[in-house]
């Protein structure tokens, strides 16, 4: 079933969904390409370099942990498109949509 979820409440719906696995669509930022992604918010390491050297919020990112690279990643929130999770698929409405 396809639902829709506003763009400033992506952040939250995937830290709510406790560590649960969701695969997300998002445009990344530096080239401008789709990307697919497996992931879970639920990580029990710490990064390779210690603390991020940035506040992931004040950039609009979210930190996953990529199931298929088997690797930390960063999603910018602004730019999700959709999200699969709890057997929905949650198209993202941007403000004035």
């Amino acid at each position: 079933m396809e639902k829709t979820l506003k763009a400033d409440e992506v952040g939250q719906f995937l830290y709510d969904l406790n560590g649960k696995f969701f695969t997300i669509e998002f445009v990344k930022r530096t080239t401008g390409e789709v990307r697919k992604m497996t992931a879970t918010t639920n990580y029990q390491s710490k990064l390779a370099g210690g603390e991020a050297a940035y506040d992931f919020g004040e950039k609009k990112l979210i930190p996953v942990w990529d199931l298929a690279k088997q690797a930390f990643r960063s999603i910018p929130l602004d730019s999700v498109l959709t999200i699969n999770a709890k057997g929905d698929t949650y198209k993202i409405v941007k403000a004035g949509e």
